[in-house]
């Protein structure tokens, strides 16, 4: 009886740690942004470390631009997909690479990898 007891008071504390690695890397994660943008410079995408889109600016030249010269073709949504698609691809390689770097400074790094070991019951 007093073995389960014990047991219960080890994995209420292992709960409780993972739950402020959970909080610490949350707040690194939250304080994350940057901008991405598309090959032509035209759209710019900005991005938290928890990867959630906050802003999308697109240049007005670019929108004139590709209305004067691609309407007529049809081809004005392919051409405005493919430089916000540029532009969010762009962002996610530089959060990702933000965070590896916050966390490896943080110290954080080593609190994912015990909560991943933890989650499979390592």
């Amino acid at each position: 009886m007093l073995d389960k007891i014990k047991n219960m008071g080890s994995m209420i504390q292992t709960a409780n740690k993972l739950k402020q690695q959970q909080d610490r890397l949350q707040k690194i994660l939250s304080g994350i942004r940057v901008n991405g943008q598309s090959k032509n410079q035209k759209v710019t995408v900005t991005l938290t470390g928890e990867q959630k889109i906050v802003a999308i600016k697109i240049d007005p030249d670019l929108i004139k631009f590709v209305y004067e010269n691609f309407t007529s073709q049809g081809k004005e949504e392919q051409i405005m997909s493919k430089s916000i698609m540029e532009a969010v691809e762009d962002a996610i390689s530089k959060v990702q690479g933000e965070v590896v770097k916050k966390m490896q400074e943080t110290g954080s790094m080593k609190d994912l990898m015990s909560m991943l070991q933890a989650a499979a019951g390592q």
